[in-house]
C-alpha cells in the first residue's frame, strides 16, 4: 500500500491492552485513521474497535489494510507475532511494522525485513496504569525512536509531533541503556518510595500519614528537578557534606534496619557526580563512609 511522504499513514493496532488502546485513541483524536485492531484477546480488540469505529480482525487482515502497524504487545510476544506476520511473505513489502517495547530494539522484527517490510520501534516513556490516566499524561511524553528507513522515521516523527511529544533517537545497539534509565527513573522510584514507607511505618506512622508525607516530598522533588534541573535540585545532608547527619543515619539503620545500610551507602556514592558539580567536598564524605564501614566491620567481626 503506497503512501507519499508527508501524507498520514493508515494505522493498524496489534495488541489492544493499555498501551495499544491509549496510542490508538490518541492517534485517532490527532487525525490518524485506525483501520483495524487485532489482539490475542478478541473481546479487547472488539472493545477498542468499537470505541474507534473501526474493525476487529486477525493480525494478517489488520496489517494488509494499513501502511503502518503498531505492535503494542507484551515484550515476550514481539518475536512470535513477527514470525506469524512473516508468513504473509511478499504481502509485507512496503508495509511498516513498529513495536512499542522499551527493552527490545527494532531487531526483534527482523524476520519481516527479508520480505521488504520497514521496521522500527517507538517507546513512550510513560507508565500506563490506566488508559484514561495515560491519555491525560501523554502530552510532553518522550518517545525512544528507531526506524529502518527515512520514510518510516518521518512517519514516526510526525506521529510524535501530533501527540505533542518529544523524541530520543536511539543509537544502534544502545536500546538497553535507554531502558535502564527509564526503569531506574520509574520503577525504582517506586522501590525507594516503598522503602521510605516501611521506615516510617516502623516508627508508628499510619498508612495515611506516611503516604501524605512521602507524596508531598516526592512531588516537591520532581517540581524542583523540573524548575531547577541538575545539580541544583539536590538537597539534604549530602549536599551540605553534613557528616554528623550521615553518621546518625547509618547508626540508626545499622541498629534497626541493617539490611538497608549497603543501599544507603551505594546511593550516597552514586550522588558524588552531582556533589562534584555543586563543589561539595566529596573526599570528606568518602573518607567518612570508608571509616564507618571499616569500624562497623571490626565491631561485627
Amino acid at each position: 500500500m503506497d503512501v507519499e511522504r508527508g501524507n498520514l499513514p493508515k494505522i493498524a493496532i496489534i495488541g489492544a491492552g493499555k498501551v495499544g488502546s491509549t496510542l490508538a485513541i490518541a492517534l485517532s483524536h490527532a487525525g490518524y485513521e485506525i483501520v483495524a485492531v487485532a489482539s490475542r484477546t478478541p473481546t479487547s480488540a472488539e472493545k477498542l474497535a468499537q470505541r474507534l469505529s473501526t474493525v476487529a480482525t486477525t493480525i494478517h487482515e489488520a496489517f494488509i489494510q494499513a501502511n503502518l502497524t503498531l505492535l503494542t504487545v507484551p515484550d515476550d510476544a514481539i518475536a512470535s507475532v513477527a514470525l506469524q506476520l512473516s508468513d504473509a511473505g511478499d504481502a509485507l513489502r512496503g508495509h511498516a511494522f513498529v513495536h512499542t517495547s522499551g527493552a527490545h530494539s527494532q531487531d526483534s522484527l527482523k524476520p519481516l525485513v527479508a520480505h521488504g517490510a520497514m521496521i522500527g520501534s517507538l517507546h513512550p516513556a510513560l507508565p500506563f496504569a490506566s488508559i484514561e490516566m495515560a491519555l491525560n499524561n501523554l502530552p510532553n511524553t518522550v518517545y525512544a525512536l528507531e526506524a529502518s528507513s527515512p520514510i518510516l522515521s518521518q512517519w514516526l516523527h510526525d506521529i510524535v509531533q501530533a501527540l505533542k511529544g518529544h523524541i530520543i533517537t536511539i543509537p544502534e545497539g544502545q536500546k538497553s541503556i535507554y531502558h535502564v534509565a527509564m526503569v531506574i527513573a520509574s520503577n525504582y522510584t517506586v522501590t525507594l518510595y516503598s522503602i521510605a514507607h516501611q521506615l516510617l511505618s516502623s516508627i508508628g506512622a499510619s498508612e495515611e500519614v506516611a503516604a501524605s508525607a512521602l507524596n508531598t516530598l516526592m512531588h516537591a522533588t520532581v517540581d524542583n528537578l523540573a524548575q531547577q534541573g541538575l545539580p541544583a535540585a539536590l538537597t539534604g545532608p549530602l549536599s551540605r557534606a553534613d557528616i554528623g547527619t550521615l553518621q546518625a543515619h547509618l547508626n540508626a539503620l545499622e541498629c534497626h534496619h541493617p539490611h538497608l545500610v549497603p543501599l544507603y551507602i551505594a546511593l550516597a556514592r552514586s550522588t558524588y557526580p552531582l556533589l562534584n558539580a555543586r563543589g561539595v567536598d566529596v573526599n570528606k564524605i568518602e573518607q567518612f563512609l570508608t571509616d564507618w564501614e571499616m569500624t562497623n566491620e571490626s565491631n561485627n567481626s
